[in-house]
């Protein structure tokens, strides 16, 4: 932790001498990606190779699998996870496990596969031509996450789940549909964009793994969701926040930087300290990534057009170029390099936290309630 305040503060003296302030994508990237690099080593030959397993992957993965199953289905499920307890070596724990993994697969789901796939036809039917008519452009778009969510809508009312609706997962719906809704209209004032389709393919499952997340991903940590809203914050009054006095960029800086890798590290820690367990750091760093991707997209392409028509430059002040190029500029950062470097502090507070919370003894779980 000292190493990281002194990078900091050496970072925040560098932008004070400089000439001028780069981007805030730049200050924090720049900052980002050699103390990241170090902590993600530290922390994955800490849970991988140092200490005891946290949990048995093998019984992870079974029990996972044994938790999607109907309600008709979870005595056998239980009983093949008592099954597995008896089961010694590394190698036969885990073909058991994947043969039972593979036989819950299996199932059919309600009506039979037939009626997935019909259903998943003509919705993707349906929004390509829809899409088509509207926006050709995200045609592909459309057809890729119209299918991707009708499969997960099938999936789910055929395992017998009853999708909640809790705040995050209307916030996560909302910042969904708000990216959709950028997409189709920066396409629509930049007719000179263009989104291939591996981009859009990309864009798609993107954004139904985050419905994913919020609809079938377990309890809401508590702190995630607020992360994941004050990190989408952040990124909006970074880009509009004018340049400040000499004497205040140091502060500015370390502001840039500590604010966004506190929104991914303090609710994963938290998680994982309450719960003694490393993978619930994991899900409280996933559900933030879920808040704050597509809200962070959202905001990008508004914001980059913004700021194109002060001097034509990118989002980050750094190139001048044509509006267009906002957008990949857009699905690089958000899709990527943000969810990247936020699973990497995610995946270090979900470590610190677990260990800290063996050592320190029993806790109570309010946090991830």
């Amino acid at each position: 932790m000292m190493l990281l305040v002194a990078w900091t503060v050496a970072y925040g003296v560098v932008l004070a001498l400089v000439d001028s302030r780069p981007g805030v994508v730049s200050v924090v990237v720049g900052w980002a990606v050699v103390p990241l690099l170090w902590i993600a080593l530290k922390q994955f030959r800490w849970v991988f190779g140092r200490v005891p397993r946290l949990t048995d992957p093998a019984a992870q993965l079974l029990s996972a699998a044994v938790a999607a199953l109907p309600a008709g289905r979870q005595g056998w499920g239980r009983a093949m996870l008592a099954e597995l307890a008896s089961v010694e070596g590394r190698a036969a724990r885990w073909r058991f496990a994947l043969s039972c993994v593979r036989a819950t697969l299996s199932l059919p789901p309600a009506g039979g596969w037939p009626v997935l796939a019909a259903v998943v036809a003509l919705t993707v039917a349906a929004v390509a031509t829809v899409g088509r008519a509207a926006t050709p452009t995200l045609t592909v778009f459309a057809m890729t996450f119209a299918g991707l969510v009708g499969a997960l809508v099938v999936l789910a009312v055929a395992r017998s789940h009853r999708p909640r609706l809790p705040l995050p997962a209307v916030v996560v719906t909302l910042g969904v549909a708000s990216a959709i809704a950028a997409t189709g209209w920066f396409l629509q004032r930049e007719p000179t964009a263009n989104l291939p389709a591996p981009a859009a393919v990309s864009l798609a499952a993107a954004l139904a793994g985050c419905l994913l997340v919020a609809f079938d991903g377990g309890r809401p940590v508590r702190l995630a969701p607020v992360a994941g809203v004050v990190f989408a914050l952040w990124f909006l009054l970074s880009n509009r926040v004018g340049e400040p006095p000499a004497v205040l960029v140091p502060v500015l800086g370390a502001t840039l930087v500590l604010l966004p890798m506190a929104a991914f590290f303090l609710p994963a820690f938290l998680a994982g300290r309450a719960a003694h367990s490393w993978w619930a750091g994991l899900r409280a760093a996933l559900w933030t990534l879920a808040v704050a991707t597509p809200l962070t997209y959202a905001v990008w392409l508004p914001e980059a057009l913004r700021r194109h028509a002060i001097d034509g430059r990118t989002l980050d002040g750094e190139l001048i170029a044509p509006a267009a190029t906002n957008l990949s500029d857009a699905l690089v950062f958000c899709l990527a390099i943000f969810p990247i470097l936020g699973l990497v502090v995610g995946l270090a507070g979900a470590g610190l936290g677990a260990r800290d919370g063996r050592q320190g003894g029993p806790r109570t779980n309010s946090v991830v309630q």
